[in-house]
C-alpha cells in the first residue's frame, strides 16, 4: 500500500493505492477517522459514490468501481496520470475526449458536481482524460428531488469544462462560451461563500 493523499482533517479520506484481486487500485479510506465520520458520514458517502461508480460502468473515462470494504471504504480503478496543471500544453483532442466524457455521463443522468477542481481530471499517458473522484456525484433518477433541477446542475459540470477550455484550449472557445464565461464571473462576484479570485490564465478572452 502506498498512501497517496492524507489530508487529516475531519471527514477527509486516507487515498492509498493498493493491489485490488492482481490490479492496481485506489482505496479511498475513512475507517481511521473520528467516530462521528464512520458512523454518520463515511457510510452515505462511500455508498453514493459506489452507486455513481457502478451506474457509469462502461463509459469512457470513468473508472470502475470494484468494492466497499465494511462499509466505510471504497476500492476504484487507478488511474495512472497527471491532472492537467500539469503539462505545458494539452492536444486538442483531449478537450475533445474530456467534453464527451461529460456528455456520457450527463446522458447516464448523473451530474459530477466538482470538476472546476483540476485533481478530479486526470490525463493518463495516451492523452486519454478520465473523471476521478465522485463524492460529490449524483444520479438524477425520477422521481429525485434534485430531478427537476437537472439542467441547472448540468450547466455546473459544462461551466467547469468551460473554464478548462478557457485555460487549457482558448483557442476553442466559442463566442457563446465567452458570453456564459462572462456571466459565470459576473454571477460569482456576488456569491457570499467563497471570495471571487481573476486567474490571468482564465483571462484569454
Amino acid at each position: 500500500m502506498t498512501v497517496l493523499r492524507d489530508k487529516g482533517g475531519f471527514w477527509s479520506p486516507v487515498i492509498s493505492r493498493i493491489d485490488h484481486d492482481g490490479k492496481p487500485a485506489v482505496l479511498k479510506d475513512y475507517r481511521t477517522k473520528n467516530a462521528v465520520t464512520r458512523s454518520l458520514l463515511a457510510p452515505t458517502l462511500v455508498k453514493r459514490e459506489f452507486e455513481v461508480l457502478r451506474h457509469l460502468d462502461g463509459v469512457p473515462g470513468i473508472p470502475r468501481a470494484y468494492a466497499v470494504l465494511d462499509g466505510l471504504a471504497l476500492v476504484t480503478e487507478f488511474i495512472d496520470g497527471r491532472h492537467p496543471g500539469k503539462f505545458e500544453k494539452l492536444p486538442d483532442e483531449v478537450y475533445r475526449r474530456l467534453s464527451a466524457t461529460v456528455r456520457a455521463m450527463h446522458d447516464r443522468d448523473v451530474v459530477h458536481l466538482d470538476l472546476r477542481q483540476k485533481k478530479n481530471i486526470i490525463i493518463d499517458g495516451e492523452m486519454r482524460p478520465w473523471l476521478v473522484d465522485f463524492a460529490n456525484g449524483v444520479i438524477l433518477r425520477r422521481g429525485s428531488p434534485l430531478r427537476p433541477l437537472a439542467a441547472k446542475l448540468r450547466d455546473i459540470d459544462l461551466g467547469a469544462l468551460t473554464k478548462f477550455k478557457a485555460r487549457y484550449w482558448p483557442h476553442l472557445l466559442t463566442d457563446a462560451d465567452r458570453d456564459a464565461m462572462k456571466l459565470q464571473r459576473f454571477l460569482r462576484r456576488f456569491w457570499p461563500f467563497s471570495p471571487h479570485t481573476d486567474r490571468a490564465k482564465d483571462k484569454t478572452w
